[in-house]
């Protein structure tokens, strides 16, 4: 019986993970594990909760500003390099995707100081480390953030190699903040003129914080034959979730092209600029309207392939909206 039984701090049901199951945390739990996840020392314990606290986040069960508390102080004490790199990913997402227009900057400068700090108290040289300093610079928000990544990138980090790929993932951070020079990229990629380093260079041109840059990998990958490698370089250097107003003008172009892209491209360029250039980071109701309006008008009679990949892009938003509206 519980009857007058002493209320668990933590209660983690199918402990042991003996069986599938979608588990949700009370109130009482969620405050435990805001200062107390990483402290767990069972290592399954750790790793359902983090599932969990991520698939109610997800279910806008618990907001922006929880699960970043939760996520910052639980890894402080994960050494699990898999879960760390996963949770990494899932902060950018709540920042970018799950937070109010209003609030995401806030959000972006308390995440990469949560992240800054965790660079350096890692272990010089730790893999840790090598992987919390990449997200730190792909979340820093301010100009003193901004100057940390370039310090990185100097090599200030006690242990940390910074290597040729190394060097390419700082300057991207970099570029798209508008801390680097043409200049200065022409001079890397001549130190660095490999496959790898030609993608990055790539990337970097995509992702520069100007209109031209963003009109340069769209129009590439829309009118040119490239290959698969560097059609995915450019979109990734496209879509950089800080730059959404420079995104804004090219929705109705992605609209505008997507059955003739369809009926002209094989299906891995006409799939990559379906899925690449969806407007994922322009967060508003307008992008579904514009989507439903797409899927009902113009996409109606398209291959019912093209409208999967344009319905699957939409979840995605119409989730964050629904997650956002936690947010206070």
């Amino acid at each position: 019986m519980l009857f007058r039984s002493k209320v668990a701090d933590l209660l983690l049901i199918n402990d042991r993970d003996l069986s599938y199951a979608k588990l949700r945390f009370d109130d009482r739990s969620i405050a435990t594990l805001k200062t107390h996840l990483g402290k767990l020392d069972d290592a399954l314990a750790r790793s359902l909760c983090w599932a969990a606290i991520w698939d109610m986040h997800r279910d806008a069960q618990i907001s922006s500003a929880d699960f970043i508390q939760i996520a910052l102080n639980g890894l402080a004490g994960e050494t699990d390099d898999a879960i760390v790199n996963i949770v990494l990913t899932q902060l950018g997402t709540s920042v970018e995707a799950y937070t109010k227009e209003a609030n995401r900057n806030a959000y972006r400068e308390k995440l990469a100081d949560g992240l800054w700090a965790l660079t350096n108290s890692c272990a010089p040289a730790s893999d840790l480390q090598l992987l919390i300093s990449r997200a730190f610079a792909m979340n820093a928000q301010t100009e003193a953030q901004t100057a940390n990544i370039r310090a990185l990138l100097n090599g200030t980090a006690p242990g940390l190699k910074v290597d040729a790929d190394l060097r390419w993932y700082f300057l991207i951070a970099l570029t798209e903040r508008g801390a680097t020079t043409k200049a200065e990229l022409d001079a890397e990629l001549a130190k660095d003129n490999t496959t790898t380093g030609n993608l990055a260079y790539e990337t970097c041109m995509a992702a520069m914080p100007t209109s031209d840059a963003k009109a340069y990998a769209f129009n590439k990958v829309l009118n040119e034959e490239v290959a698969t490698s560097v059609r995915t370089a450019l979109v990734a250097g496209f879509q950089r979730p800080i730059q959404g107003a420079l995104l804004e003008p090219f929705v109705n172009l992605y609209f505008d092209n997507l059955i003739s892209v369809w009926e002209s491209k094989s299906y891995e360029p006409a799939a990559k600029y379906v899925t690449g250039f969806y407007p994922s980071w322009i967060i508003k109701q307008s992008t579904v309207d514009l989507t439903n309006a797409w899927l009902d008008g113009a996409g109606k009679d398209s291959p019912a392939v093209l409208r999967k990949l344009v319905k699957e892009s939409q979840d995605g938003l119409i989730r964050a909206l629904k997650v956002q509206v936690l947010d206070k």
